[in-house]
């Protein structure tokens, strides 16, 4: 008998346990939200959510197999005068649970970042819900025009998006990839913070609206990385445009892949840079400071289009010459541009706060203007891996014939 009250025990705890938690939110009930944007000011937000469709990712490029179109995704807004109050009344309009556990884009528009982002970054330090691994964006516009867009031949756009900026930091190098955390790491020290911006380029970029963009073999429209957006606190406070930008990849040491041409009347060529590594050193000169710049990179000859011969390592030392003018030419670009903002974009100050900490209390105050009267020295040494198989170029194989 008491082993049959045993046996009915242990049965009733377990069809307890079977029945499951009561709170528990079922798949087909939650709106998973793969990118986010932001428009609007402090009192008066728009949050724009994309939500992934189930249903369509299982058809054709954004429809079915049956040839009726429909989009993976679908996008709404909701307004508020807190961040959290907009996500709230998601609920007023949208038929599931926001889920941001799969949100990796973050999508802030031009005017709120220029005016500034503060609650955006308190809410994500703040809430359990959001990641501080999003990737950071800023729309050369406003950011829910851009999240309406799709992006061929990827279904997501908000999925595009993350592996265009990943394709680009690992075969550019022009624009860095930033994350949430990053991002509020840069800004709460010394330094300055760089964002990839996007824009819309083409006549009538109304049509990425519709899926029948995926029907197209070649798209008139098109998001597309056009510069980076600068950060000092909170606020954009400028921007720097593609080959800017390449200079300040050089300075923070981010070259990672990328192609280098050298161009000298009748003299072009080409090089892949396959590996670099970028040394900063702030040098106190008396009462003032300079930057030394120390690159090291190897690479591999792609194209020349010279007379000469690349049989001999005088060649081979010319060529490696031509890629480190190259070099330095976009790194002096670079910190040439941040000059003239006064933005330390690469963590000059920082790098002097650690090194010289006494003196750091006292140029602190003036810092920008210390920032824009530094000098640069720069010291490249190119090594060329493989400079191909032909001694001669091409041209010159088919002017022997």
């Amino acid at each position: 008998m008491v082993r049959q009250l045993r046996v009915s025990y242990v049965l009733f705890i377990a069809g307890l346990l079977l029945t499951g938690c009561v709170d528990r939110t079922e798949l087909n009930e939650l709106a998973i939200t793969t990118a986010t944007g932001i428009d609007g000011h402090k009192g008066d937000w728009i949050n724009t959510y994309q939500i992934i469709i189930p249903s369509a990712m299982t058809t054709g490029s954004g429809g079915s197999s049956t040839g009726a179109s429909q989009s993976a995704v679908h996008t709404f807004s909701t307004h508020g005068k807190t961040l959290r109050e907009t996500v709230m009344k998601s609920s007023l309009e949208y038929p599931r649970k926001l889920y941001f556990a799969q949100n990796n884009i973050l999508v802030i528009g031009k005017k709120a970042a220029e005016q500034g982002i503060e609650e955006i970054i308190d809410i994500y330090l703040r809430n359990l819900d959001s990641r501080e691994t999003v990737k950071v964006f800023i729309a050369n516009g406003e950011a829910r025009d851009f999240l309406r867009k799709l992006v061929p031949p990827e279904k997501i756009p908000g999925q595009a998006l993350e592996k265009i900026i990943e394709r680009d930091s690992k075969l550019g190098s022009i624009y860095p990839t930033i994350s949430m955390y990053e991002f509020i790491s840069k800004i709460s020290s010394d330094s300055a913070a760089g964002v990839p911006e996007i824009s819309l380029v083409g006549s009538e970029p109304e049509k990425l609206d519709s899926v029948d963009v995926f029907k197209e073999t070649s798209a008139k429209n098109k998001l597309k990385l056009s510069g980076l957006s600068i950060f000092q606190k909170d606020k954009r406070v400028g921007f720097l445009n593609e080959k800017e930008s390449m200079g300040v990849s050089w300075l923070n040491n981010q070259i990672k892949n990328t192609t280098v041409n050298y161009v000298d009347g009748n003299v072009m060529s080409a090089f892949l840079i396959r590996k670099a590594k970028v040394k900063v050193t702030p040098i106190k000169n008396l009462n003032h400071y300079y930057l030394n710049v120390d690159v090291k990179a190897t690479g591999d000859l792609l194209s020349a289009s010279s007379q000469r011969e690349m049989k001999d390592m005088q060649s081979i030392h010319q060529l490696q010459m031509q890629a480190a003018e190259i070099i330095k030419l976009q790194i002096q670009e670079g910190w040439k541009a941040l000059q003239q903002k006064n933005i330390d974009l690469i963590g000059v100050g920082n790098k002097i706060h650690h090194k010289y900490p006494k003196d750091w209390k006292k140029i602190k105050e003036t810092w920008p203007e210390e920032f824009a009267n530094m000098d640069i020295k720069i010291g490249v040494k190119m090594k060329l891996a493989r400079p191909g198989l032909f001694e001669k170029s091409f041209n010159e194989l088919l002017k022997n014939e």
